[in-house]
C-alpha cells in the first residue's frame, strides 16, 4: 500500500494536483490523506480575547475545516471509479510546516502538492514554504505539481544529479517505484561546470547504474545553466521528460543548479511536475 499525504486548501489548482496524483498512482493501492491545516486570522486574534473566546474561535475553525475536508471528499468521491484507492482526511491546528514537522519519519511515501505559478515553483527551490517541507528532514518525497500541469504516462523520467555524492537504495525507492510502475526510462543527466568527469564521479555513476538494475537508463551531461528556466527547458523540451526527480542535498545542488542566488531575478513558467527526493546521508 502507497500512503500519499495531500495537504489542500481546496482551491482548483490543489483539486487539480490531487487529480494528477490519481493518475499517476492509478492500479496501485493507494491511501491518501487529505489534510488541511488552519490557523486563525491576525482579525480573529485582535483585541484582548479570553481563553474561552479563544477556545471558540478555535473550535469554529476545526469544525469548518472538517465539513470542507468532507465536502473536499465527497467531490473526489464523486468522480473516482478506482477500487484500489483509499482515503482519510486529517485537520491539523497550526502552520502547515508545523503539522508536517509533526509527522513521523516516513510517516508516508510520498507528499503531494501543487505550486502556483512561477511564484511557487521560486518558493520550491530557494526554501520557503513548499521546499522547508523536505527540509524538515521527514524522509519523505515531495511531488510538487505546477499549476496547469497537464498528465501524461511518464514513460520518461529525468533524475538530475552531479554524481558528487554516493547514493543509496533508500533515496532512490521512491523513484525506482515510479519508474517500474510506468515502465519508463530514466533519463541521468549530470550537469556539470567542467566537462570533465572525476574518479570520484566515475565510482557513483557505477554504484547507481547497480542501484537501477532492473531500469531501463540512459546517460546525458549538460553544461551548468545559467538560469533555472534554461534548465527547465533542456529537461522538458530537449529530453522529453515527463517527470523531473532531484535528491534534496543541503544547498549545495540546488544553488549549482541554478547559479542564480537572488529570487527576485529568476522569472520563469513551466507545467513540468517535480519529485524532489529527501537524502539519507
Amino acid at each position: 500500500m502507497i500512503r500519499v499525504l495531500v495537504p489542500t486548501d481546496f482551491s482548483k489548482h490543489a483539486l487539480d494536483a490531487f487529480t494528477y496524483g490519481q493518475q499517476l498512482f492509478k492500479g496501485e493501492k493507494v491511501t491518501f490523506t487529505l489534510y488541511h491545516a488552519y490557523e486563525p486570522s491576525a482579525l480573529q486574534l485582535l483585541g484582548n480575547k479570553s481563553p474561552l473566546a479563544l477556545s471558540k474561535i478555535y473550535r469554529d475553525l476545526k469544525d469548518e475545516s472538517e465539513v470542507r475536508l468532507s465536502v473536499f471528499l465527497s467531490e473526489i468521491l464523486s468522480k473516482d471509479k478506482s477500487t484500489t484507492f483509499f482515503y482519510k482526511t486529517a485537520s491539523y491546528s497550526g502552520h502547515l510546516k508545523d503539522g508536517i514537522a509533526a509527522l513521523e519519519e516516513n510517516a508516508y511515501d510520498y507528499i503531494l502538492m501543487g505550486t502556483k505559478g512561477a511564484t511557487g515553483l521560486k518558493e520550491v527551490f530557494m526554501g520557503s514554504m513548499t521546499h522547508s517541507i523536505v527540509a524538515l528532514h521527514k524522509k519523505i518525497p515531495l511531488l510538487v505539481i505546477p499549476e496547469n500541469a497537464v498528465f501524461n504516462d511518464p514513460d520518461s523520467i529525468g533524475f538530475a544529479t552531479d554524481f558528487a555524492r554516493a547514493y543509496n537504495h533508500e533515496d532512490l525507492q521512491p523513484l525506482i517505484v515510479l519508474t517500474k510502475l510506468w515502465k519508463a526510462t530514466v533519463r541521468m543527466v549530470e550537469v556539470y561546470e567542467k566537462p570533465e568527469i572525476t574518479q570520484v564521479k566515475k565510482d557513483h555513476l557505477q554504484q547507481l547504474e547497480d542501484l537501477l538494475s532492473g531500469v531501463d537508463y540512459r546517460f546525458h551531461t549538460v553544461p551548468e545553466f545559467s538560469s533555472l528556466e534554461n534548465c527547465i527547458n533542456v529537461f522538458d523540451d530537449e529530453l522529453n521528460i515527463d517527470l523531473l526527480v532531484m535528491i534534496d542535498y543541503p544547498k549545495t545542488f540546488f544553488e549549482s543548479l541554478m547559479r542564480e542566488p537572488v529570487v527576485k531575478k529568476m522569472t520563469f513558467h513551466t507545467t513540468l511536475p517535480f519529485l524532489i527526493l529527501p537524502s539519507h546521508n
